[in-house]
């Protein structure tokens, strides 16, 4: 079963997030903010769904520039979905690396199947 790590300093989201995807097949670690998400990676995470805006001085960019930069445990290479309802983020997320940029709201069947064709359907 493939690790996802869900990133959202909004708890209600978080819940959600983790309940649909586990019922389609996945392993979701969640978490709230970009120390929690490095913590969490290992080199065995499957992907990276994160929101946009997290806390303070914080955004879903601080976590992808570290991923991509080697800065975490998690291959460099790793998946990583970008959230937002703010459609003017998605040019600044893909040039910052994300796979893919997810204007909310979306459907949840979106970012399951979004998942499994990032990851192979492993």
């Amino acid at each position: 079963m493939l690790k996802i790590i869900v990133v959202d300093d909004d708890q209600t989201n978080i819940t959600l997030l983790k309940m649909l995807l586990e019922l389609d097949g996945f392993a979701v670690q969640s978490c709230g903010s970009v120390d929690e998400a490095r913590a969490l990676a290992e080199a065995d995470t499957g992907a990276f769904v994160v929101d946009y805006h997290l806390t303070r001085d914080t955004t879903g960019l601080d976590l992808l520039r570290a991923i991509r930069s080697g800065e975490t445990a998690a291959s460099s290479a790793t998946p990583v979905i970008i959230t937002s309802g703010d459609y003017r983020r998605e040019s600044i997320v893909m040039e910052a690396g994300a796979d893919l940029f997810l204007l909310k709201p979306y459907p949840p069947s979106e970012l399951s199947q979004t998942l499994t064709n990032l990851l192979g359907g492993k």
